[in-house]
């Protein structure tokens, strides 16, 4: 408009300027003001999320998850396994722990009804989908006594998890001797790893161990030096070594020494059990060797992640102490617009708070979801929202996205020859 042009003002209400304000809120610029990298658009949560979403395994698929443990052998950061689980759903996409290099240990805290069974399955399934089963093993350890028992409201609890081949061991709290069995072989654990390691932490000794691999031995005359007893002396310049004494260096060399994650529902049954609870007899042991694995759990490459009640006893327990990352889950509302249970929020070691919503691993999904246009109804005021969430509706048939997961890591297990890590029972 050209100087001394007149024109005219629409005038429009407060609540329409409102409205309008409110649709141009979400909008960000391309470029961020320093110009490196476009600005990252903050989103609402969804009301649910799908774990397999969230992980970008949509179709989980053997190769898929051996091309992700393959990269995982290939980060020099994650020495001796990677320990990095997604939880859900975050504003700015998926949030996820890594409990090698912000932990050791994670707690997460929530009334009953929250979510906390689901997330732990969240967690148990992700830190599999991260890394080989001969790298990273897990235990699950149900704290109430009545998971699994018909008739007694508590679902299956981590028991759903136990197709799981990463997943070495499972116990309920309902049996003394088992109970006082695990104390003793966890503990035993983490005194054989303390012995290996000397006075190196995990991730040394796996350095040192990778840089020793890469080095070869500086080869020797027959009859000069120590051990040149085991050497034979073949007309060609190759040494070899004898049957017997490749048999004994093997046997003297060190065995691999994978992650273990140790995953705890309802820590409240073992810090204060019920009166006349068949495992109580036994919680003050199983107690004192999670309680090790807290204090010793960083250097020996074993990671704690429990989920327990707000407040009570448990808040002052070791575990709770040395849990650098805590998520706090919200009591689940009764509305229909409410979100499913698992929304909290992740507190991280410097402090900050991140928001999410749990991803669910143990719906039915059915397998054209993916594939059916949807078409919703869009009002202008909302146009410059960031694009929401297609609803998923699950059907009551069909294997759940866990079961599909675990046959998938099955296999993959299968192909790369992945050796079993023993059983604490």
């Amino acid at each position: 408009m050209g100087h001394g042009t007149v024109g005219a003002v629409d005038a429009v209400s407060a609540a329409w300027a409102e409205r309008f304000a409110r649709a141009l809120a979400p909008l960000r610029p391309e470029v961020a003001a320093g110009g490196d990298r476009p600005a990252r658009v903050s989103a609402p949560l969804p009301q649910s999320a799908r774990l397999l979403d969230e992980l970008g395994l949509a179709r989980a698929t053997p190769a898929s998850l051996m091309a992700r443990w393959a990269d995982a052998g290939d980060d020099t950061e994650a020495l001796g396994g990677r320990a990095s689980a997604v939880l859900g759903a975050g504003p700015r996409g998926p949030v996820s722990v890594d409990l090698s290099a912000e932990g050791p240990h994670l707690l997460v805290e929530g009334p009953p009804g929250s979510g906390r069974t689901e997330l732990l399955r969240a967690v148990v399934a992700s830190l599999a989908a991260a890394e080989r089963p001969d790298r990273l093993g897990i235990v699950l350890l149900d704290g109430r006594d009545t998971v699994g028992k018909a008739g007694a409201g508590h679902g299956e609890g981590l028991r759903v998890c136990t197709d799981v081949p990463h997943v070495t061991t499972h116990l309920t709290a309902n049996d003394p001797v088992r109970m006082r069995e695990f104390a003793q072989s966890l503990s035993a654990e983490l005194k054989r790893r303390a012995e290996l390691l000397g006075r190196s932490d995990f991730a040394e000794w796996h350095t040192h161990r990778a840089v020793s691999g890469r080095i070869v031995a500086q080869r020797q005359p027959v009859g000069g030096g120590t051990g040149a007893a085991d050497l034979d002396a073949p007309p060609s310049s190759t040494l070899r070594l004898r049957p017997g004494a490749a048999a004994r260096r093997r046997t003297e060399a060190p065995p691999p020494l994978p992650r273990l994650v140790v995953v705890v529902d309802d820590l409240d049954a073992l810090v204060s059990p019920a009166l006349g609870s068949p495992g109580r007899p036994a919680a003050g042991s199983v107690m004192r060797a999670l309680e090790a694995v807290a204090r010793e759990g960083e250097r020996l490459g074993v990671h704690l992640v429990a989920a327990t009640g707000p407040g009570g006893r448990t808040a002052e327990s070791e575990p709770a102490r040395q849990a650098t990352l805590r998520i706090a889950l919200e009591a689940p509302g009764s509305g229909t617009d409410e979100p499913a249970p698992g929304r909290g929020r992740l507190r991280g070691a410097d402090g900050r708070l991140t928001p999410f919503q749990g991803g669910r691993v143990t719906g039915r999904i059915p397998r054209t979801a993916t594939l059916r246009p949807t078409v919703v109804p869009l009002e202008w005021q909302r146009m410059g929202d960031p694009p929401t969430r297609r609803p998923v509706r699950e059907l009551g048939n069909g294997p759940t996205d866990l079961a599909l997961l675990a046959s998938a890591l099955e296999r993959a297990a299968r192909e790369v020859s992945a050796a079993e890590v023993p059983s604490l029972l």
